[in-house]
């Protein structure tokens, strides 16, 4: 594991003879890992390579475990990292609107794609607002009553703002319709 020769020198710094023993070590190593095609390591102060691929590195030491034992305890708990969760309703293609919850952190929705329960389709997503926070600090999934009340609401007025647009188009339509006619029946034939 340890040779305690110290580590290689970059290859430019190497003398002649350091550079003949590099490679007949390097050698040594390709007859030894010949299939294993992996990387290598090695510890510091040592000239030993190990192979990536069927060397595994040495056990880790009490103090290295007591080290990532302490940083595992710090990260916060599942049920901690579900209060950071919001809730967004999705507006896909086909006119569905589907729940999807992300990060909080998130300003806007990560995905372009989703499936589409209601159609059984995967669609592209059309526009997304943010719902809220998906949990209580108590942990249970918020009530969505009140915000599906607001979303309908929302879709209603946006239906409705839609209808009143084509009406108006329809109108106009209607009305350019009636000139032309009106054009048709006053010229000579």
């Amino acid at each position: 594991m340890q040779d305690g020769l110290g580590d290689w020198y970059p290859l430019m710094k190497l003398s002649e003879s350091e550079k003949r023993e590099y490679e007949e070590a390097d050698r040594r190593f390709r007859e030894q890992h010949a299939d294993c095609r992996g990387g290598r390591w090695s510890i510091s102060g040592s000239r030993v390579t190990h192979c990536c691929f069927c060397c595994p590195p040495p056990p880790m030491g009490p103090k290295q475990v007591e080290k990532l034992a302490r940083l595992f305890a710090s990260w916060p708990s599942q049920e901690e990292r579900k209060k950071d969760l919001d809730s967004w309703d999705l507006t896909l293609r086909c006119d569905h609107v589907v729940p999807y919850i992300q990060h909080r952190e998130n300003a806007r929705v990560s995905t372009r794609v989703v499936d589409c329960p209601e159609c059984g389709e995967r669609r592209g997503v059309v526009s997304s607002e943010r719902v809220g926070p998906t949990y209580h600090d108590d942990g249970t999934i918020r009530e969505r009553a009140a915000a599906d009340r607001e979303r309908l609401a929302r879709e209603l007025a946006a239906a409705k703002a839609k209808l009143t647009r084509q009406q108006k188009n329809t109108a106009a339509t209607q009305q350019r319709i009636a000139e032309l006619q009106e054009e048709l029946g006053s010229e000579p034939s």
